[in-house]
């Protein structure tokens, strides 16, 4: 049985700069709360304070990274998360408001959707 164990990945979780290159990736295999997780750990031992990350459910997600493990060096760190701009126009009026780039200081013309753009590139592959 173990060794089919190796087709129980469900997909890959991704990590973008501002200019679309792939910075970490990891295999999710069954449950996939962790590897957000994992990535912002990463993420913030690589390149320290005063971060920003955007997440299709940043503003959700601000609240599982503050009360996780890594959730005192998050606030530590100043990690700013964000709801990249596609997705931000799905959320509700207020939620925007406080978690749209385009009005968080700081965050200039980031639109926070390198990971829809990789996947995109990746769509001829699938045909």
């Amino acid at each position: 049985k173990k060794s089919f164990d190796v087709f129980k990945e469900s997909g890959i979780f991704i990590a973008t700069c501002c200019h679309h290159f792939v910075l970490l990736a990891c295999d999710m295999i069954k449950s996939r709360a962790k590897y957000p997780l994992a990535i912002i750990n990463s993420l913030l031992s690589a390149y320290g304070p005063n971060g920003g990350c955007a997440y299709n459910i940043g503003c959700a997600f601000a609240k599982t990274a503050n009360s996780s493990s890594i959730g005192a060096r998050v606030r530590a760190l100043g990690l700013c998360f964000m709801v990249g701009a596609f997705h931000g126009h799905t959320h509700n009026r207020l939620c925007q408001l406080d978690w749209h780039p385009m009005y968080i200081e700081g965050a200039g013309n980031m639109e926070g959707e390198g990971c829809e753009h990789v996947f995109s590139a990746f769509n001829e592959l699938a045909r």
